[in-house]
């Protein structure tokens, strides 16, 4: 019995969705990990009805990516912290993709197209974009990325305006899910070439709207990057020599890294160790020259057909991976590591699109095709699986990261998870450790302050929070936390010492306050406590009123009852004092 083209194309990508559901059953009853919160439940942009216009016009995060906040702005009316939610709509985007990717790969007469797209989808390195709520930004960039190359291929297959339009607003939106896209305009030549065998200039030309949008976005991202940056102001024109010698040295070992947790995906983690990396010495850049090298000797041998699709898969990859090989700049590199696997959740396609067809051409026999198939499904499914699993929580997530390597974020991670559960003295273990590893970071101290005053230790708490505030006196959590502590703890001494302390905690209080434009409920409640340690009740209260309004309408009900009693003191002309 045979099917019309139609009906099999909708069985065909039926196919891939239920693949890619099943590979990834675990994610939908995740918690939220590592910035989830941050992002979503904790962030007033999100929260906040009126954040929709802010997270477009009036953006204080730590990128601009209006498109992927806008979705969870919309979520967050429909299920709240409800975490759920946000998994399907996760695991929907990446289904989606995968259908994308194989019509992609179908268009591009890429052999096998629907296998290649099926081993994407459910290949373990990827688990890291899906089942991380905050790496929306990577699966709704996908999608419209997708898009974008699908109707460039409709406008020179049939030279209709619209395709191009199409083609050029689906790149806009790709960039405003994530910048990390700015590089398609440098494919979409690549596989031009590729389906015509030559490139003209008006097919160049057609790419400056393109490279016009990526420019603008991108240097958006460089000012958020930098503005970000806790280091001493730089402009980025006096960090290209740093940038050019750490890409140098870094570009051609990320790359080779990435390879080989595509076709050896085991010992996956959240946070890898930072390499240590020296631009000074001329071996260090090994690597990067023998990746050069390999370009030129594919494109001498370009007209046998191994070598050009080798060539253009290998350029795909490379320019997917161009905005993380340390070339520009990037908190995540500084703060945590150099390489990510959700980084190459796009890149990913060119590899495996690459091996498939490949092996497909080396393998001989129908059946024998068909078997090795459902193998490789098979196991990567199964990975990708256990993956899932290990990102439900944070405890079973760091845990297995530990397993991999140490750091000082994952000893943070790990005290954080158990704090969570309760086990504070335990918290208080890891939070040391997780100090001892990077004494200069600020959060971590006041983590560490936070779990000894849990613990009644109060003047160690009270050391702690100011370690924090002497390593970055700018930093609104340190500042937020020092003051809590001044306001809530008057000291033993009473009057002029409580005067002082409810003095130092108005000020720092006011400091954080100003960080966030007074848009942060908890600082204001913070500063409301240190109004009321001073006397100042009236002012304590409409301070309390202010957060009140930002938590209003039941999107943080925790938060706002929490102030709501602290507003009852305040009115009782009471400070709120903790035992």
């Amino acid at each position: 019995m045979s099917f019309p083209p139609t009906a099999r194309a909708l069985c065909a990508s039926l196919a891939l969705v239920g693949l890619v559901i099943l590979a990834y059953v675990p994610a939908f009853t995740g918690g939220w990990l590592w910035d989830d919160d941050g992002l979503i439940t904790a962030n007033p942009l999100v929260v906040n009805a009126n954040g929709l216009w802010r997270i477009w016009f009036w953006n204080t995060t730590a990128d601009y990516w209006p498109l992927t906040q806008t979705s969870f702005w919309l979520e967050y009316r429909l299920w709240g912290d409800w975490t759920p939610g946000y998994h399907v709509v996760n695991v929907l985007l990446h289904a989606a993709n995968t259908v994308l990717v194989w019509r992609m790969l179908e268009r591009l007469g890429v052999p096998c197209a629907w296998l290649a797209a099926a081993v994407w989808g459910v290949h373990p390195v990827a688990v890291g974009s899906v089942a991380w709520v905050a790496e929306r930004k990577n699966t709704l960039s996908m999608l419209f990325g997708c898009v974008t190359v699908l109707r460039w291929m409709d406008f020179e297959d049939r030279g209709e305006r619209r395709w191009y339009l199409e083609s050029l607003g689906a790149f806009v939106l790709a960039l405003l899910a994530k910048t990390s896209l700015v590089t398609l305009p440098l494919m979409l030549p690549v596989l031009t070439w590729w389906r015509q065998g030559k490139v003209t200039r008006g097919d160049l030309v057609r790419t400056i709207p393109f490279l016009l949008v990526s420019l603008v976005l991108g240097l958006v991202t460089v000012w958020y990057q930098l503005g970000e940056d806790r280091g001493p102001p730089v402009s980025i024109t006096s960090r290209i020599p740093e940038l050019l010698g750490r890409g140098g040295v870094l570009a051609g070992r990320a790359v080779g890294f990435y390879l080989w947790k595509d076709f050896w995906p085991t010992g996956l983690v959240m946070v890898y160790p930072h390499w240590p990396l020296d631009p000074s010495r001329p071996m260090e850049y090994l690597p990067t020259l023998l990746l050069v090298a390999v370009f030129f000797g594919l494109w001498w041998k370009r007209d046998r057909e191994w070598a050009r699709a080798s060539l253009v898969a290998l350029a795909i990859f490379v320019l997917a991976l161009f905005p993380i090989l340390g070339f520009l700049p990037a908190i995540y590199m500084k703060n945590y590591s150099y390489v990510a696997d959700h980084w190459q959740y796009v890149a990913l396609v060119a590899p495996v699109a690459l091996a498939v067809s490949a092996a497909a051409r080396w393998l001989h026999g129908e059946w024998v095709r068909r078997g090795a198939a459902a193998v490789v499904l098979a196991v990567l499914a199964a990975l990708t699986f256990q993956h899932a699993i290990i990102h439900r929580s944070p405890k079973a997530l760091w845990t297995h990261n530990l397993t991999v390597t140490d750091s000082w974020f994952v000893r943070h991670g790990m005290s954080l998870g158990l704090a969570q559960e309760g086990r504070t003295a335990e918290a208080l273990v890891e939070a040391r450790r997780a100090v001892d590893h990077l004494p200069s970071k600020a959060e971590l101290r006041v983590n560490l302050g936070s779990l000894l005053e849990k613990l009644g230790r109060h003047g160690e708490a009270e050391t702690e929070y100011r370690r924090a505030l002497g390593v970055d006196g700018g930093n609104s959590l340190a500042l937020n936390a020092m003051a809590f502590f001044l306001a809530t703890r008057p000291g033993v001494s009473g009057g002029a010492e409580a005067s002082a302390r409810a003095s130092e905690a108005i000020g720092l209080a006011r400091m954080a306050c100003a960080i966030t434009n007074d848009e942060d409920p908890y600082f204001l409640d913070t500063l409301a406590a240190a109004l009321a340690a001073s006397g100042d009740y009236p002012t304590a209260v409409a301070t309390a009123d202010r957060a009140l309004t930002l938590v209003a309408n039941g999107q943080n009900e925790t938060l706002a009852e929490e102030i709501r009693e602290h507003r009852a003191l305040f009115l009782a002309d009471k400070p709120l004092v903790l035992p």
